[in-house]
């Protein structure tokens, strides 16, 4: 059985999770996580997400935001896998939205034209019929949609 938190306990609670909040953006589903991880008891955890929102150390449009713009410019995803994963941590369509505005779409297609080439010089020459099938699979793995990808690959002549 977890004891109840003493007041005490609870500051200390709120400072680590704080600090968590602060280093590095976070939604309200990877906070509750956290806290559950360290066996918070669910009652309280309303109270310390709603103080953090209060103090500006979870806004889940900043979240979005910085997600999808990070997860693009560094793992080079594309709009698919990135909405997945917001999906997945219970940020509202709206706010999706408003995070893929981060996304700039010269930017998009040149990434996608990047790892559609990159993908091409990787795959043995010998398999020529299903260098196609290879790239479309690579790419639609990273979560770029099938119409930009089959354009792209025309755009290529591959």
């Amino acid at each position: 059985m977890v004891r109840e938190l003493k007041t005490a306990d609870m500051k200390i609670v709120l400072q680590k999770i704080q600090y968590f909040c602060s280093f590095q953006e976070r939604c309200i589903r990877d906070t509750e996580e956290k806290l559950k991880d360290w066996a918070v008891q669910k009652k309280l955890i309303p109270a310390i997400i709603s103080e953090l929102k209060k103090e500006d150390y979870i806004d889940e449009e900043r979240f979005a935001k910085v997600y999808a713009g990070g997860k693009f410019r560094v793992n080079k995803w594309g709009r698919k896998k990135i909405e997945f994963e917001l999906k997945m941590r219970h940020i509202p369509d709206d706010l999706i939205r408003r995070g893929m505005e981060e996304i700039d779409e010269d930017e998009y297609q040149k990434v996608l034209m990047d790892l559609i080439r990159k993908k091409q010089k990787e795959i043995k020459q010998d398999n020529n019929p299903i260098i196609r099938e290879k790239i479309i699979a690579f790419v639609y793995d990273k979560g770029y949609e099938i119409e930009k990808i089959v354009n792209a690959l025309n755009e290529l002549n591959i």
